[in-house]
């Protein structure tokens, strides 16, 4: 009471679907790695809410709110590589070669688009690049030495701004570890006849080297961890592989793609009958 009159309760006002995504996105944005937690932060608006949803596994809904946004206002950089990004995520998750190409090339086209508008900054280069690998999987040889050159000066154009970013040096060691796992006779015939600078001075050595410095160059990042054990696992290496699969099972998932990452890994050890000792794991640094 206050001079005889009620005091009445402070009113919440009504909370919108918007205004919730804020509250989760700060929420989720706690528990997020420093260098994940930047990425993360910059932009208001649709972006941060898609970016919210991507953080939840969603990436299809994530997707849906930046296309509608990017129908409105087709030149916003960080909503193009945002876009591109869910639809490589939401590419690799599909089944069969068609359906995952179905999200992939439009992710290039988000990624070049990204590029065009703003080439100095990096973001757009390191989904471009993402995107092009994964494509050049699933295309037939001529493609795909395209694809690979792509890749190739994509992660050059990163790393020379920075030269310990952890998303290129993966670019890099995947390039390396894709073509070398092709017979001897088909790396001879695309370096023959397509004159690819990507394919020249490729090999075993060069993958694990850019494999592990982007593990440690971003520690906290599931999918170079993970790659990294996929390459010694190939190699025979089981003993080092075990430990970056343990790796892989003690870190957060960030990105929507890690859960699958962590489910096998998990079914490897089991595999091998090792069991999952969690690691104490110190780093910083994830992929934006």
């Amino acid at each position: 009471m206050r001079g005889g009159q009620q005091v009445a309760p402070f009113a919440c006002p009504p909370l919108t679907f918007s205004s919730v995504l804020r509250i989760l996105s700060l929420l989720s944005l706690l528990a997020l790695p420093f260098a994940a937690e930047a990425q993360f932060l910059d932009v208001g608006g649709p972006v941060s809410e898609s970016d919210v949803l991507y953080m939840s596994n969603q990436p299809r809904l994530a997707l849906d709110i930046l296309e509608t946004y990017l129908a409105t206002d087709s030149m916003d950089y960080a909503a193009l590589w945002r876009a591109a990004r869910a639809a490589v995520v939401i590419g690799i998750d599909e089944e069969g070669a068609r359906k995952q190409n179905g999200w992939l090339d439009p992710a290039m086209g988000w990624a070049e688009r990204a590029v065009a508008l703003n080439p100095a900054e990096i973001d757009g280069h390191y989904w471009h690049g993402v995107a092009a690998g994964r494509r050049a999987m699933n295309a037939a040889p001529k493609y795909a030495a395209k694809l690979a050159a792509v890749v190739y000066n994509d992660a050059h154009t990163i790393l020379a701004v920075d030269s310990l970013h952890g998303g290129a040096h993966n670019m890099l060691g995947k390039l390396n570890y894709e073509i070398m796992t092709v017979s001897r006779f088909q790396r001879l015939i695309a370096r023959t006849f397509l004159g690819n600078p990507a394919l020249h001075d490729t090999s075993w050595e060069n993958a694990e080297y850019h494999l592990a410095l982007a593990a440690l160059s971003w520690p906290d990042d599931i999918l170079f961890h993970f790659d990294l054990a996929q390459l010694y696992k190939r190699r025979g290496r089981e003993e080092e592989a075990v430990f970056e699969y343990r790796i892989v099972l003690s870190l957060q998932p960030v990105h929507p793609t890690d859960f699958t990452l962590q489910e096998q890994a998990r079914t490897q050890l089991d595999e091998w009958d090792v069991p999952f000792e969690p690691g104490n794991n110190t780093g910083s640094g994830a992929r934006p």
